[in-house]
């Protein structure tokens, strides 16, 4: 079966089969380097531009039922699934956008023919899975109706929402971000694969090896020095997701040369 699912993945990304090619996933999009708000479209727009392989962003639902991109529980200051988007919006990230919409963020992202996939992390509500399923349904149900189900990937640090879309779409690439599973067990839920913190794979040596053997796709996060993305790229570690893309990009470049 995890067989299956890794061929179907390669299938669906075709650009992500060579598993000794390290990929580079922007953090929230390409923000740090460029002073770019974090998880604005604007920073989605750099990750594109840079030809980064994939861009990482955060889902969440408000009040009323819309879905935004935005990394905390709060957006200055007000908690978002207890206030509505208009609410929220009157404050405007600092380079003046707007509260992205998912919708939004969708339609940016997948624009154009272009390589960068796009890493969709469904955030859990605080305490409230009522929340959490509707976020993870609503997600499901915009990326179909915009046809775009095949450029995106979901992570998240709740099982129970890996659990939904996999239910909801058996098809869907699922990682799961949260280290307190045995690679059997994440086997046994079905899901893709892992994308864990990088001092995971620095303190089990093995962990890369074993979860390959087990067919599951191998990330880690959030990787911010050189030392430590050299140690994950020598255990083979797929994606690497990262705050300084650019720097990262150049730096794969250099080793080519």
């Amino acid at each position: 079966m995890t067989r299956l699912i890794l061929i179907s993945f390669i299938m669906i990304l075709p650009f992500m089969a060579n598993a000794q090619t390290t990929k580079i996933i922007a953090h929230r999009g390409a923000w740090k380097e460029f002073n770019l708000p974090e998880n604005s479209i604007a920073s989605l727009e750099k990750a594109i531009a840079l030809q980064c392989d994939g861009a990482e962003f955060d889902v969440r639902r408000t009040a009323d039922g819309v879905l935004v991109v935005n990394h905390d529980p709060v957006y200055f200051g007000d908690t978002i699934q207890t206030n509505t988007y208009a609410f929220l919006n009157r404050n405007k990230l600092s380079n003046g956008e707007s509260l992205p919409t998912l919708e939004q963020y969708f339609l940016k992202g997948c624009k154009d023919k272009h390589q960068t996939i796009l890493i969709c992390e469904i955030k859990a509500a605080i305490e409230d899975k009522k929340q959490d399923y509707l976020a993870t349904i609503e997600t499901l149900a915009l990326a179909k109706k915009l046809g775009i189900e095949k450029r995106i990937v979901y992570i998240s640090f709740s099982k129970d929402i890996l659990t939904w879309i996999k239910e909801q779409d058996s098809k869907a690439i699922v990682l799961y971000l949260e280290s307190d599973l045995t690679i059997d067990a994440v086997v046994k839920n079905k899901f893709n694969g892992i994308n864990w913190h990088y001092t995971s794979f620095k303190t089990n040596s093995q962990l890369s090896e074993n979860a390959k053997k087990a067919g599951l796709m191998l990330g880690s996060w959030t990787v911010n020095e050189l030392s430590d993305f050299e140690i994950l790229q020598s255990q083979g570690v797929e994606w690497i997701t990262t705050n300084h893309p650019q720097q990262f990009q150049n730096h794969l470049k250099g080793q080519k040369q």
